[in-house]
C-alpha cells in the first residue's frame, strides 16, 4: 500500500468521524513527514467529583484523557467544544452530557479570579518516547482468545438473554473473493479468523484464493461501528492462521501485528506505518523455518510449513508453534519457540521431541527422535502472565516410532521466560489415532474443597477433559491410567495404558451400537444396518484401535474430534466451561494382516510428502446412507454435533443440546446437530454466541440452560470464534468471520465479516 494511499485513508476517516484513534492520527502524521514517533498521553487521574464518571466513560472512548483535560477552558468554550463533538457524532444520553459538562467547566475551567487558561496537567517528561500501553477493558478483545488466559470472556452485558432475541445485522465486510459453491478451497486459504478490538479499531487478516488469482491476503483495519476500511496491507505472500496477534509496543518502538506466511515466515507489521516494521528482521520479516529444518529435510517440506494460529505475546517475546505438515519423517520439526519481538532474534528454544540430553529423550528408541515434525503446536497457546508460565497443546508425533513418543499429544509447561520445562503431562501414549490436544487450554481460578486454586482446563480430540494445578501440575479431577484396549490380542504397537480423568466424563460419544443407528428417512436405518452386518462391524470402547483384521471398525471420535482447535469459553459467573463437540463416526473396512493399528502409516520415507488435499467438497465417507434426492447422511447416531458446558466446580456435565440442524431434513433435521468447527465466546450477559455448525447460522446460547435465543442467518457457515466489543457509539457488537470451508463445512463458501448489534 502507498503512503500517498495511507495518508488519505486517514485523512477521510478523520474528516467523517470524531471518534479517532491515536493509531489513525498517528498515521497521517507519519505520512505527512510531520512527527517521527506517537507521542504519549502523561498519566491522568481525573478530580474527583459528580460527572467525573460520564467523561471517563464517554470522553476516553475516542480520546486520551490527557488530551481533554491538557488545557483549560472557559465555560463557553466546554459548552462549545461537547457541542461540536455532538454534530460529529457524540452519542451520549443528556443527563450524562450536562453532568460531564458541568464537571468539565467546575475542574478544568478557567482558574479562579483570573480568568487565564493554564496547562491542566504536565507535559510528558519524554516527548519522544512511543509508550503504548495495551488496551484493557471490556470495549477490547486484543487477543486471539480475549486475552493469554484463553477464557474468551467478556463482561459486556448490554446484549443478554432478555434482548438478544432483536439482535440483527449491523455490517458485512466483504475481503474479496465473493460467494461461491465450489466448497473448501484447502487449508492454506480458509477464513476462520479472529477479529482483534485494540484501541476502537478493528484488526483481521484475510487469506487469498485460488478462485480468485489476483486477489492477495492482506491485513485491514475497520471501523468497528460500520465495517469500513480503515487502511489495508496487501502481503506478497499469503497469510496462514486463524488470526493476528498484537504486540503493544515499548519505550522506543510502536505497537505491532504478528502474522504468519506461506514459507514459514514470520511478519512484524508497524501498526502506525500499516507497513512491514522497520528493524525486525530483514525488512519486517523473519523466516522460521530456518533452525527446524535439518541438511536432510534441507527445502523439502517449505511448502507445508508455517505457523498457523496467532502466536503467544509475553513481554517482548513473540512465542510460536508451528506446522510443518503431516507427513512423517524426515521432517522440520515442530519446536516451540520465543523470539524478540522488536529484532525478531531467536530468544530460545522447546524441542517438543527432545533431543540428546534433553529431559524425556529415553522416551525414543535409537534415531526415532530424528526430523520428527510432529508434537507440534499446531493450536494456540495459554499464557499465565503473572506466573510467567506458557501452556502448550501438543499434536501426534507424526510418526511410527515405538515408545510413548514424549512431548507428543501433551500439555506442556514452561517458563515463558526461557523456555524451560515446569511440567508436563502427556494425553495420549503414543497416539495412533490422530487425536492430538489442539484446544487451546483455558486458565481460571477454581474453588476446589473451598480453596482458591489456579487451573489450567485443556481437552483433546478424543474429548477427555482435564484440570491441572496451573503451578504444580497436580491433577485436579484426577488422572488414572487404565488398560488400552487390545481387541485383536495383543500389540506392542499399542501402548499398554491411557490416562483418563475420573470426572466428568467423555464430552463426546466414543462409540455405537447398532440398535443407535438413526431413522431420519424412510430406508435409512435398514439400509445402514444391512452395512453394518454385511461387513461385521464392531464398535470399541475409547482408545480402541482403529483398524482390525478381525472386522470392519467404527471408532469415535473422529480425526477432527470430540474437540478442536475452536476451544472453549468459562464464564466466572456460573463456573461453566463451554465447548463444541462432533459426533462423527470413522468407519474402516478390515485390515489387512500386518497393516497395524494406527490411523494412517506416519513414514514418508523416499516418496517425500503426501500430495495436497484436494480442494472443493469433501467424497461421503463409508458407513453412510444417500437418499434419492442425494443428500448423505451418516449413519452415526445423532446429535452429530453438540455445546456442552462443563461445572467445573463441581466436575461434572451441567447441559448438553444439538448444534447445528439439516435443513434439507425439514423438522426432522432440527435436532440432528451438525458437523462443526469453529470456537465459541460467553459473556456477562448470560450468553454463549457460536457459529461452527455447518449450516450457516450465529446462534446466542442461554449460558445457565444451553436453551437457543437467537438464530442469525449467515452467507457461509462461520467456522471461526466471533468476538463481542463495544463501539464508540454506545452499541454493543458481535461480529465473527463466516467463510465456510473446512473439514465441517458445505459447498457454500463466502468472503464475509459480519457484525450484529441491538437496533
Amino acid at each position: 500500500m502507498k503512503v500517498r494511499q495511507f495518508a488519505g485513508a486517514a485523512r477521510k476517516t478523520i474528516a467523517d468521524h470524531p471518534a479517532r484513534t491515536a493509531l489513525a492520527l498517528a498515521s497521517l502524521a507519519l505520512s505527512a513527514g510531520l512527527v517521527a514517533q506517537v507521542l504519549p498521553a502523561p498519566p491522568v487521574k481525573l478530580a474527583e467529583g459528580p460527572g467525573k464518571l460520564e467523561v471517563s466513560r464517554y470522553c476516553a472512548r475516542c480520546h486520551g484523557l490527557g488530551n481533554v483535560i491538557s488545557k483549560r477552558r472557559s465555560a463557553d468554550e466546554w459548552r462549545q467544544l461537547l457541542a461540536k463533538m455532538k454534530t460529529l457524532g457524540l452519542l451520549m444520553p443528556e443527563a450524562d452530557y450536562a453532568k460531564a459538562q458541568e464537571y468539565l467547566i467546575a475542574n478544568y475551567g478557567e482558574l479562579p479570579g483570573t480568568g487565564a487558561v493554564a496547562s491542566a496537567v504536565a507535559a510528558p517528561t519524554n516527548q519522544v518516547a512511543a509508550n503504548h500501553p495495551r488496551p484493557s477493558g471490556p470495549n477490547q478483545w486484543p487477543a486471539y482468545g480475549g486475552g493469554g488466559a484463553n477464557i474468551n470472556y467478556s463482561p459486556l452485558t448490554q446484549i443478554n438473554t432478555r434482548n438478544v432475541r432483536r439482535l440483527a445485522p449491523s455490517w458485512t465486510y466483504h475481503y474479496g473473493t465473493g460467494p461461491s459453491t465450489a466448497g473448501d478451497q484447502g487449508l492454506d486459504f480458509r477464513f476462520e479468523g479472529t477479529p482483534l478490538l485494540i484501541g476502537g479499531v478493528m484488526y483481521i487478516s484475510t487469506p487469498s484464493s485460488p478462485l480468485k488469482p489476483d486477489l492477495k491476503a492482506a491485513v485491514v483495519a475497520l471501523r468497528p461501528e460500520t465495517g469500513e476500511v480503515l487502511w489495508k496491507y496487501e502481503s506478497p505472500l499469503n497469510i496462514h492462521g486463524r488470526g493476528l496477534a498484537y504486540w503493544p509496543g515499548d519505550d522506543k518502538t510502536a505497537p505491532r501485528l504478528i502474522f504468519a506466511t506461506d514459507k514459514g515466515y514470520l511478519v512484524a507489521l508497524d501498526m502506525v506505518t500499516g507497513q512491514p516494521a522497520k528493524g525486525f528482521g530483514r525488512d519486517g520479516s523473519i523466516d522460521a523455518y530456518i533452525g527446524v529444518a535439518s541438511e536432510i529435510v534441507g527445502e523439502s517440506r517449505r511448502n507445508s510449513f508455517t505457523i498457523p494460529n496467532p502466536v503467544t505475546i509475553y513481554k517482548n517475546l513473540i512465542i510460536t508453534g508451528a506446522r510443518p505438515g503431516e507427513a512423517g519423517p524426515p521432517g522440520p520439526r515442530g519446536d516451540i519457540r520465543a523470539f524478540d519481538a522488536v529484532t525478531g532474534r531467536l530468544v530460545w528454544t522447546f524441542h517438543v521431541i527432545p533431543q540428546p540430553g534433553e529431559p524425556g529423550h529415553e522416551a525414543w528408541q535409537g534415531d526415532e527422535w530424528r526430523d520428527v515434525s510432529g508434537g507440534n503446536v499446531w493450536s494456540t497457546m495459554a499464557l499465565d502472565e503473572e506466573r510467567g508460565i506458557l501452556f502448550a497443546p501438543t499434536g501426534d508425533a507424526n510418526s511410527d516410532a515405538k515408545g510413548s513418543q514424549l512431548y507428543s499429544s501433551s500439555i506442556v509447561a514452561l517458563d515463558a521466560n526461557t523456555g524451560k520445562l515446569i511440567w508436563y503431562h502427556q494425553l495420549s501414549h503414543r497416539d495412533i489415532w490422530d487425536w492430538d490436544a489442539p484446544v487451546p487450554p483455558a486458565l481460571a481460578d477454581l474453588t476446589i474443597n473451598g480453596k482458591k486454586v489456579p487451573a489450567v482446563m485443556v481437552a483433546g480430540k478424543h474429548s477427555l477433559f482435564y484440570m491441572f494445578d496451573r503451578t504444580t501440575g497436580e491433577p485436579l479431577n484426577g488422572f488414572t491410567e487404565k488398560e488400552t484396549p487390545h481387541p485383536d490380542g495383543p500389540d506392542p504397537d499399542i501402548w499398554p495404558t491411557q490416562p483418563f480423568p475420573d470426572a466428568p466424563g467423555p464430552l463426546a460419544r466414543t462409540k455405537m451400537t447398532r440398535d443407535e443407528i438413526p431413522d431420519l428417512v424412510p430406508g435409512m436405518k435398514a439400509a445402514c444396518q444391512k452395512y453394518w452386518d454385511d461387513n461385521g462391524i464392531v464398535s470399541g470402547d475409547l482408545y480402541a484401535p482403529r483398524k482390525s483384521t478381525k472386522s470392519a471398525t467404527v471408532t469415535y471420535p473422529g480425526p477432527t474430534g470430540g474437540p478442536n482447535w475452536g476451544g472453549g469459553s468459562y464464564d466466572p459467573n456460573t463456573g461453566y466451561y463451554m465447548i463444541n463437540v462432533q459426533n462423527r463416526p470413522t468407519y474402516l473396512p478390515k485390515a489387512a494382516p500386518g497393516s497395524g493399528p494406527g490411523m494412517m502409516n506416519r513414514s514418508a520415507g523416499a516418496g517425500g510428502p503426501p500430495p495436497p488435499r484436494p480442494a472443493g467438497p469433501r467424497p461421503p465417507q463409508a458407513f453412510s446412507y444417500t437418499t434419492p434426492t442425494g443428500l448423505t447422511l451418516t449413519c452415526g447416531p445423532t446429535p452429530w454435533g453438540e455445546l456442552v458446558a462443563v461445572d467445573v466446580n463441581a466436575r461434572k456435565i451441567a447441559w448438553r443440546v444439538p448444534l447445528g440442524t439439516t435443513p434439507a431434513l425439514g423438522k426432522a433435521g432440527l435436532n440432528t446437530g451438525a458437523p462443526n468447527l469453529g470456537g465459541n465466546i460467553v459473556t456477562a450477559g448470560g450468553l454463549v454466541f457460536i457459529g461452527a455448525a455447518n449450516d450457516r447460522k450465529l446462534r446466542a446460547f442461554d449460558v445457565k440452560t444451553g436453551k437457543v435465543l437467537w438464530e442469525g442467518q449467515l452467507e457461509a457457515s462461520a467456522h471461526s470464534t466471533p468476538v463481542t466489543y463495544m463501539g464508540a457509539d454506545g452499541k454493543q457488537y458481535v461480529a465473527v468471520a463466516a467463510g465456510g470451508g473446512t473439514t465441517a463445512g458445505g459447498r457454500e463458501m463466502s468472503d464475509t465479516l459480519v457484525a450484529f448489534r441491538l437496533p
